[in-house]
């Protein structure tokens, strides 16, 4: 089955903060945003807003496009 964007997107997000060896809670300060937004947009839970979801990239240092990019490969993929 087909993963729609949005599961896609947490996805990456969920395998950014793996990669990066950060907690929720990390991810959150780094963001200066609340715990509970970053759970929600790991776990798909919310509509993302983009410039929320700009400032947890920012978190991982690469530019948006970098990150569309990812997960426009994987949206290929599926």
């Amino acid at each position: 089955m087909k993963e729609n964007f949005k599961e896609l997107v947490a996805s990456e997000l969920r395998g950014l903060r793996a990669k990066y060896n950060y907690t929720q809670k990390e991810v959150a300060e780094k963001a200066n945003v609340d715990i509970m937004t970053i759970v929600r947009y790991e776990n798909n839970n919310t509509s993302m807003q983009l410039d929320m979801l700009e400032k947890i990239i920012a978190v991982y240092e690469i530019p948006i496009y970098i990150f569309f990019s990812n997960v426009s490969a994987n949206l290929q993929n599926n």
